[in-house]
């Protein structure tokens, strides 16, 4: 009996645009970090027949099985088809470190390097019980510090977000700065970031549009692995462009009809100096936590510590229970009620 093959669905207009999109900045990516790779070697030559066996690279982007490595000597493309690394089921990152094995110019990876740190957020699928169908999602690897772009304006500074993205810093072991773009539209709200500054976060105001700002920005992320994150449309590849002095990314101006929608499609690393990278990723509307129980989300709030010493009960959740040494303190003023609010919607989830 003749096997039976199940078509093919057919994409939608939309579909393919989306995809020969994501080529093209593969492509262009590529091609950008080909050019300020230096060898000695025939420039014609692909970079995967320097070693004709194997080598070491780390990961610039990855959809899929498909991946662009920066090997230690050139970049290529390479496969990620049948990898075996069950600590890491997402696969490749942008970040990693990896093995590859290498034939005929065709590059496979083969190991994971184990991630020192990592940048993660919750996905959800289609399952009426999300604790059932939810799991980590790296998007990123190996990275030193965070910068949570936020803007003044389009879309505006929401702070309750910015705590949910330094408890996924500190959850991934990364340090965070703070980087507020768009400054040549309006002031920042400098009350409601001397929350963060008293808790001894970095802060840098930028505007990628004019340039102000952006060289001290470079001197907090130097000889540095750094990770731009933060909500749709705040300007992260228009920064990461900024400070390489390159067109690496896709980007446009995020109007009313398109605010909350992402304007980069893939999370890539740029080599911005000899020791220094930026990883641009895609924005991210909502931030859920990952594994974190309600018991754990107050060590995730440094301030709470000390308050905590003065609380009636030793499992005290620092909500309806009376006695609450945390809840003494924001009412004394020593507790922001912004960070207090986040906290009490975070223990709700």
């Amino acid at each position: 009996m003749p096997k039976k093959t199940t078509p093919k669905k057919k994409l939608t207009p939309k579909q393919i645009a989306r995809r020969r999109l994501r080529r093209q900045e593969r492509r262009q990516h590529a091609g950008a970090h080909a050019e300020t790779t230096k060898t000695d070697e025939n420039p014609d030559a692909s970079p995967w027949e320097y070693d004709a066996t194997s080598g070491k690279g780390t990961v610039v982007s990855s959809q899929g099985q498909a991946a662009i490595v920066r090997r230690d000597d050139g970049l290529g493309e390479g496969s990620a088809e049948n990898l075996q690394a069950e600590e890491y089921p997402e696969g490749v990152v942008p970040g990693d470190r990896v093995d590859i094995e290498i034939t005929d110019g065709l590059a496979k990876i083969i190991h994971i390097h184990p991630r020192n740190s990592r940048i993660v957020r919750l996905r959800f699928d289609a399952s009426r019980d999300p604790s059932r169908g939810s799991n980590e999602h790296v998007i990123a690897a190996n990275v030193d510090i965070a910068v949570i772009v936020a803007s003044t304006v389009s879309p505006p500074f929401r702070p309750r977000l910015i705590d949910r993205y330094l408890v996924m810093c500190q959850y991934g072991g990364v340090d965070p700065l703070i980087c507020i773009n768009k400054i040549d539209l309006a002031e920042p709200d400098e009350d409601a970031i001397s929350i963060f500054s008293e808790l001894g976060i970095p802060y840098v105001a930028v505007s990628a549009e004019t340039g102000e700002g952006i060289d001290l920005l470079r001197r907090h992320l130097s000889a540095k692995t750094a990770v731009l994150t933060g909500h749709s449309g705040v300007g992260k590849s228009s920064i990461a462009n900024a400070i390489t002095g390159t067109e690496m990314q896709y980007t446009g101006s995020v109007g009313t009809e398109l605010r909350g929608r992402h304007t980069t499609s893939t999370s890539m690393l740029i080599e911005w100096s000899s020791d220094s990278q930026i990883i641009d990723t895609p924005g991210i509307r909502s931030l859920a936590l990952w594994d974190i129980k309600r018991e754990q989300v107050a060590a995730y709030f440094p301030e709470f510590e000390a308050p905590a010493e003065f609380c009636k009960f030793r499992d005290c959740h620092h909500d309806s229970e009376p006695d609450c040494g945390v809840k003494a303190a924001v009412e004394r003023g020593d507790i922001a009620v912004n960070r207090y609010d986040s906290y009490l919607r975070l223990v709700g989830e």
